[in-house]
């Protein structure tokens, strides 16, 4: 019988490991950051929220994450008697973006829409995306100074371009390792906190009782999309996934290639695997079928309900290599400038509620989300959980150490072609070497392709 964890303690990582962080910037391309007293630039809007508008926004969001916003919605709602807000769930995030294309091909946009920042550069450089910089800086509704301040430059970031916000950042989350308490005081040794002490664990970890290859406890799991999120990786080993200002993509390089031949060393050992039939990486690791596992942060509220009784599960910061770096994701909230001035203004509106300290802190404590303003951290409700649950402090140490990927139009089309090419290496079927001249090749093809939709 599966039931939630009774305790899960805070990991202590962080400060044993003397590798140094790259930074709170993304890879290679970095987008312009907020200008330094941005808030004090004040515009006016002519436009004023006077009569009853309606707005609709589109969402991937279900579940607890769905109720959270719900009631941030409807006390937003209570408060603004003239704007009515839709949330229309279009399903899985795929199923988001498949029909937010559809809709900007049919000119029926909604007003906003939750989406990753390498989906959003499609609908910029179509100039079908709203610059919410006079929204921010308007004298009667924009940002104090406090909050431009109050907002983590990394995250900030990740909805600029060409210096004008195009996003305002919503449901962020962490790459970090999972690991089973229990397990590692057994084998009496430490979190790992780099690349070689990470597969020196997983080797130690791991468990073939019968000796038939299939081991019955694997060191670590890794999610079966592996190739979407490699950043970090590349990061650590000196390198990136691509370009941004010029998308060149460096599958092709030493760097790549030294990452990959780390994942898959522990892969051909046998003391690592994707996922598989498990679907994400932490069902094996609450089921006691793996030692370690990299997973969102996210995911921590289904690891507190589905662990099983007499398991322990910490986190920790993804151990680093020759730099720290850690990955950080998740969507942004936009407005679409199909919408008229007054549904664009209410749009705002709804998205500076969305996005304060008081609410941003209840959506993090009702989910497994991260605040997206560093005050929550001093929110009553979010300290409580906080005080109860320290793993979720975990985010806000990294953060210094913190980047999200680029934002290259059809990236996500690229990183596809790498994942087929890494399947072939770890399945034994593809030299490394091969596989990367491959991804090359077809990364570039795909992205080409998909830059001319």
């Amino acid at each position: 019988m599966k039931k939630k964890m009774l305790s899960l303690l805070l990991a202590t990582v962080l400060g044993a490991t003397a590798l140094v962080g790259c930074g709170s910037k993304g890879e290679a391309g970095d987008a312009s950051t907020p200008e330094e007293g941005k808030g004090n630039e004040v515009t006016a809007l002519a436009t004023k929220v006077e009569e009853p508008v309606e707005i609709t926004f589109w969402h991937a969001m279900s579940g607890a994450n769905e109720e959270a916003m719900q009631k941030i919605t409807d006390d937003f709602m209570a408060q603004n008697k003239n704007i009515t807000v839709k949330l229309e769930n279009q399903g899985k995030y795929t199923d988001l973006f498949d029909k937010l294309m559809a809709s900007a091909k049919s000119d029926q946009l909604p007003t906003i829409a939750q989406v990753y920042s390498n989906r959003l550069s499609w609908y910029i450089s179509k100039g079908l995306v709203e610059d919410l910089t006079p929204y921010m800086n308007d004298k009667e509704t924009g940002f104090e100074e406090a909050d431009f301040k109050d907002i983590p430059e990394m995250f900030f970031s990740d909805g600029v371009w060409d210096g004008k916000q195009y996003a305002m950042p919503f449901n962020k989350s962490q790459m970090v390792l999972y690991y089973n308490v229990e397990m590692f005081k057994e084998a009496g040794i430490e979190v790992p906190t780099t690349w070689e002490e990470w597969a020196a664990a997983a080797e130690k970890l791991t468990v073939d009782e019968n000796g038939d290859g299939e081991p019955e406890v694997y060191g670590c799991v890794f999610a079966n999309n592996l190739s979407t999120d490699i950043a970090p990786w590349l990061k650590q080993a000196g390198g990136a996934t691509m370009n941004e200002e010029t998308n060149e993509l460096y599958f092709d390089t030493p760097e790549t290639k030294e990452a990959v031949e780390f994942l898959n060393s522990m892969m051909q050992a046998k003391t690592a695997r994707l996922a598989g039939d498990d679907s994400n990486a932490n069902v094996p690791l609450q089921d006691g079928r793996a030692a370690m596992c990299v997973a969102s942060t996210s995911a921590l509220p289904y690891i507190e309900e589905g662990t099983l009784e007499g398991i322990t599960i910490d986190a920790a910061a993804l151990p680093g290599h020759k730099t720290n770096d850690q990955l950080y994701y998740g969507t942004n909230v936009t407005v679409f400038n199909t919408s008229s001035d007054v549904q664009k203004q209410a749009a705002w509106e709804y998205i500076k509620f969305l996005t304060n300290t008081e609410n941003t802190a209840y959506f993090a404590a009702q989910t497994g989300y991260i605040p997206v303003r560093k005050s929550a951290q001093e929110d009553p409700v979010f300290k409580a959980v906080l005080d109860e649950k320290p793993i979720k402090q975990l985010s806000f140490d990294c953060m210094d150490m913190g980047f999200q990927g680029t934002r290259n139009i059809g990236g996500i089309n690229a990183l596809n072609e790498l994942g087929k090419q890494l399947d072939l290496v770890f399945s034994g079927e593809k030299s490394i070497d091969d596989a990367l001249k491959d991804a090359q090749k077809n990364g570039e093809e795909a992205m080409e392709a998909a830059r001319n939709n």
